[in-house]
């Protein structure tokens, strides 16, 4: 959980992971069945996910992470009204325009960007800051001011609709967090 090769490098910026057992879909492969038995991948064991009795289910996975952005994009709104969901598709790079664009905004402020990036071994879910061209004083103490309150609520909105998320403790270094902690 939460083996991240994904950070945040702002100094008021943060992230946590979604585990790919969490919302990686695998269904039984039974000819003939009419609707087949599905379960997550962290439901299986390793013997169930080689042994090719259970196959990778792209749609049912893609279907389990836009319902997990749903639910996180509700509950994050409600509690900061204003955050605004991103209507078009908007990818960010990490360092600037030259970068490949590999960060998908979800949500955005007038001081962050609330991003989604693929982590292979998991989904990062990002508190990115806005940055002007020429910088303005005001917005960094700002965002400096709330960026933790920003996390905090990015943590309890996950953790509603997931049992646990991976959190970035420094170079190659990771932790985890349950609902149960944080309840």
């Amino acid at each position: 959980m939460g083996r991240g090769n994904v950070c945040v490098t702002g100094s008021c910026e943060g992230l946590y992971y979604i585990d790919n057992d969490h919302f990686h879909v695998y269904y039984r492969d039974e000819p003939g069945a009419e609707e087949p038995e599905t379960r997550l991948r962290g439901d299986l064991d390793y013997g169930e996910l080689t042994g090719g009795e259970w196959l990778y289910d792209e749609e049912g996975t893609m279907n389990e992470q836009e319902d997990i952005e749903e639910c996180f994009m509700r509950d994050f709104t409600k509690m900061f009204p204003s955050f605004r969901r991103q209507v078009n598709e908007l990818w960010l790079g990490k360092h600037g325009p030259f970068d490949a664009k590999n960060r998908r905004v979800i949500l955005w402020s007038n001081l962050f960007y609330i991003c989604v990036e693929d982590n292979e071994w998991s989904l990062a879910v990002e508190l990115v800051q806005k940055v002007e061209p020429w910088g303005r004083p005001w917005m960094e103490t700002l965002q400096c001011r709330l960026y933790e309150k920003y996390l905090d609520g990015m943590k309890r909105c996950l953790l509603e609709r997931l049992p646990s998320i991976g959190t970035r403790k420094g170079a190659w270094m990771s932790g985890t967090i349950t609902r149960e902690e944080v309840r």
